[in-house]
């Protein structure tokens, strides 16, 4: 197997490339394409080459002087001057050792292409040092690449300020143990039909690879000093977590995987989902029988982040508990064997300073309409109201509680059933609260919320004196649009209840409500929605 210092430099450039590469899809009405586009071809070609001239049986100094020497096949080269006027992207060169050590350098040569669609790549020179120890097992890498640049007919990617360094020891079956730890000075993301960005600085990884007697361990620690998306900016944002007990065995059968996979020139993206399942199936189960025997886990060490100087932060654990083999063949009932246990803390100041940020945007188009002035009282009202309404979803229902300013709540997942604070969590179905509406702004998944009746906005009637006295059933139904600002509008009674007054009495006080606006990426949108009043016969109440 290839090492990772010089695959992750050579190879992973190239990969991350490829979208751009590849040329725009056909209309959906026109056939398909038999063949991939010649660029991305000739990267393929670059790339198969550069794998079939590695011997994992030889020693690494070896293997590095045979790449040294290592050309293109003609095949390749044809394909390559083809799609970028050159028949090399990269270069391997001999280097004067130093301290016992062996050295290479790899060189990525700059290039600039568009293709007749308008996309492309840019990126400047690369370079890797690279140094195998005395012992012949282990090499030291050291690399950088200033910019990288791909775009495509959506999108516009650029990084800047690329620089690694790695230490991997060849171990057990062959398996590369060591760490790696990255650096990105900037990245920036552009949607190129609508213009929204997405700024990100100071990007860190590490990554550790621990070769234990049976197991492994490995370990990641991502942070980003900030991301700017849309106006808004949150900082040190940091995801560290372990996946301890890993069985080396396993990790073994991997390796052999990819390589016979490789050796027949072929891989799992080139098969069918069936063909993939039927490769994969012998070793997910080897995982999942280590797994039980080795008790594998994930630690989340912190997922956390920043927002106005307030951090909020969450750790955890993931495990398997009581699972069998025969789990392993229903995908339901290993679910269930699966335990986790979280631990959120989210400040409230942090709660107050995200319905601040609502607060503002929902007065500002408030007032925009008008053609007046932000009102900033009716924005501090607001994220009060905000605020309580929050933390009384949360905090009421025993969801969570608060210790010195801060919401606590432990979230666990057991025997197929989610937990906060003790209390069973229903997890909501998509589409849940609008699908019966006609008209109804369907949510989606990810970047929706909900509108949120803000409390105390309004007063409802109680039932007619008819129904309490009689002690009977009532049922009405009332359909209306909650506008950007937070305010209803076309409301009509859609189901009478049989009391016209009570109708005339409940639509008009519907008309006095306040909501907090759904939103959609982040920004207000008008929801239809509706309010079903319905009472049961003795129940005794007077009131809603």
């Amino acid at each position: 197997m290839m090492s990772p210092v010089l695959r992750s430099t050579l190879a992973a450039t190239l990969l991350a490339a490829l979208p751009a590469l590849a040329d725009p899809a056909p209309a959906p009405s026109a056939p398909p394409v038999p063949t991939p586009p010649a660029t991305l071809q000739a990267v393929q070609a670059a790339l198969a080459d550069l794998q079939r001239g590695i011997d994992p049986g030889l020693p690494l100094a070896q293997q590095f002087e045979h790449l040294a020497a290592a050309r293109p096949s003609p095949q390749t080269a044809d394909k390559l001057r083809a799609a970028f006027g050159t028949d090399r992207l990269y270069a391997i060169e001999r280097r004067p050792p130093a301290a016992g050590r062996q050295a290479w350098r790899a060189t990525l040569f700059p290039l600039k292409y568009t293709s007749p669609q308008g996309t492309g790549v840019d990126w400047s020179e690369g370079l890797l040092d690279m140094a195998v120890e005395p012992d012949g097992k282990t090499v030291r890498g050291h690399g950088s690449i200033e910019r990288v640049a791909v775009e495509d007919a959506a999108t516009r990617m650029h990084w800047r300020g690329i620089v690694f360094d790695s230490r991997q020891q060849r171990g057990y079956a062959g398996l590369w143990f060591g760490s790696v730890d990255a650096q990105i000075a900037a990245a920036q993301f552009q949607d190129r039909k609508d213009g929204v960005g997405m700024d990100m600085n100071a990007l860190r990884l590490s990554a550790r690879m621990t070769e234990k007697p049976k197991t492994v361990d490995i370990a990641y620690d991502a942070r980003i000093g900030s991301v700017a998306v849309a106006g808004e900016q949150v900082d040190d944002i940091r995801f560290a977590l372990r996946v301890t007990g890993i069985d080396k065995k396993a990790m073994a059968e991997l390796k052999a995987l990819q390589e016979r996979q490789q050796a027949r020139q072929e891989t799992l993206a080139a098969l069918t989902p069936q063909q993939q399942l039927a490769v994969l199936k012998p070793l997910l189960r080897s995982f999942g029988q280590a797994a039980m025997a080795r008790g594998t886990a994930i630690e989340v060490d912190q997922i956390g982040a920043s927002y106005h100087g307030v951090r909020a932060a969450i750790k955890g654990r993931i495990a398997l508990q009581g699972a069998t083999p025969a789990d392993l063949d229903d995908a339901g009932r290993l679910l269930k064997k699966l335990v986790g246990r979280f631990e959120v803390r989210v400040p409230m100041a942090l709660v107050s300073e995200i319905a601040g940020t609502i607060a503002t945007r929902q007065v500002a188009a408030q007032a925009a309409q008008r053609g007046g002035s932000a009102d900033p009282q009716a924005a501090a009202q607001l994220r009060q109201n905000i605020t309580d309404l929050m933390v009384g979803k949360l905090v009421g229902p025993g969801f969570a509680r608060l210790e010195n300013d801060m919401l606590v709540s432990t979230l666990e997942w057991k025997t197929g059933v989610l937990t906060a604070n003790g209390k069973p969590v229903q997890l909501p179905k998509p589409d849940q609260d609008t699908a019966a509406v006609p008209g109804a702004v369907a949510p989606g998944r990810g970047n929706f919320l909900q509108a949120r009746l803000v409390d105390g906005s309004c007063t409802l009637p109680g039932f007619p004196d008819e129904v309490t006295r009689a002690d009977r059933a009532l049922r009405q139904r009332i359909e209306f649009t909650i506008g950007v600002d937070g305010r209803v509008k076309d409301a009509q009674v859609t189901q009478p209840s049989g009391f016209p007054d009570y109708d005339r009495a409940m639509l008009q006080a519907q008309g006095q409500c306040t909501y907090i606006p759904a939103l959609r990426d982040g920004k207000p949108i008008e929801l239809r929605s509706a309010r079903e009043t319905v009472r049961s016969a003795g129940t005794g109440g007077t009131g809603h």
